[in-house]
């Protein structure tokens, strides 16, 4: 029985990861700092005598066996971010640190979740005025860049068996609802009949990914033997849509009666955020398979539930897309 460790394991991809590997047999070690109770849908995992979770932040040594490593960590609350760089920093470099040993002592294979802010440009600005960007995505798309790099090192000096995956923006069912995402802020506003504000003129372009999408993308990423894996593969969508169309949409499928606001633009906010998937198809012969009708549907259809609950958690260390 392949055993399976997935720090950030309670969040978004980490709570679907663990119910597909579950399915296929694997015996799963779910580590974050949020209890997983927290999450309507690892409720059906608790019983299963082959799930076991650990409360653990990722900054810290953690002695145990394992087979594969999933190492999802990374601060997702939008709204707590900005006020916290040095969190954000620490659980992407020291959380590396700790997941690549633990690979290298387990001899374990590790996939470690990048993010496609990693290509973050500044045009326009500066190499001067760049080093003074304290923005949320600059420090995350530099605290990505160092864990990638910790990840080559380790490769390269120790043979630890790592890839990396730079996930793009992935949304679906059991997501938290207050997660600060794009999407299920968006639904939010429109089930509450709010205001929808948006960043700019709402011209910024995306693509959206199922989390279903996503998690197969990890696991055939993962089971590459390592002489066939490159070092990194993006995952991600591939139908283009602004946010402003996005927010018309969900308006539309809610029967919302919310408003579309406009506001200041983000700095340093990416106009065009786009995954060139070409290597993706040819290496794990992968692209996503449902669409973004059929995802916001259910995705709406599951935060209409969670609405009524209004259920409220903590932060958790869990994947940022």
């Amino acid at each position: 029985m392949t055993r399976v460790s997935i720090f950030g394991g309670t969040g978004l991809i980490g709570t679907h990861l663990t119910l597909r590997l579950l399915a296929q047999g694997a015996k799963v070690t779910c580590i974050d700092i949020r209890e997983p109770d927290l999450s309507p849908l690892l409720a059906e995992a608790a019983g299963n005598p082959d799930f076991e979770f650990i409360r653990h932040n990722v900054t810290r040594p953690l002695k145990i066996e394992c087979d594969r490593i999933y190492n999802l960590a990374s601060p997702s609350y939008m709204h707590h971010d900005p006020s916290q760089p040095v969190t954000t920093l620490q659980t992407n470099i020291l959380g590396s640190i700790r997941t690549l040993d633990l690979a290298r002592r387990n001899r374990a294979r590790l996939l470690f979740a990048s993010s496609g802010d990693i290509y973050l440009t500044h045009n326009g600005i500066s190499s001067l005025e760049r080093h003074r960007d304290d923005s949320f995505y600059s420090i995350l798309s530099e605290a990505k860049r160092s864990a990638e790099a910790l990840h080559r090192a380790y490769i390269r000096q120790y043979g630890v068996d790592a890839r990396v995956a730079r996930i793009y923006n992935t949304y679906g069912t059991g997501a938290q609802i207050d997660d600060g995402r794009v999407v299920t802020s968006i639904i939010r506003h429109a089930l509450d009949n709010s205001d929808i504000k948006i960043n700019g003129a709402g011209d910024r372009i995306r693509t959206l990914c199922w989390v279903g999408d996503t998690v197969e993308a990890l696991m055939r990423l993962m089971e590459l033997d390592a002489s066939k894996a490159p070092f990194a593969l993006n995952i991600g969508g591939y139908h283009e849509i602004t946010i402003e169309q996005l927010a018309a949409t969900v308006i539309r499928l809610t029967g919302s009666r919310s408003r579309i606001v406009t506001g200041d633009p983000r700095s340093n906010d990416m106009r065009r955020k786009v995954p060139d998937l070409q290597l993706t198809r040819r290496t794990i012969d992968w692209q996503p398979s449902v669409s973004l009708g059929e995802g916001l549907a259910m995705t709406i259809e599951y935060m209409r539930r969670e609405y009524v609950r209004e259920h409220v958690a903590p932060p958790t260390w869990v994947e940022t897309c």
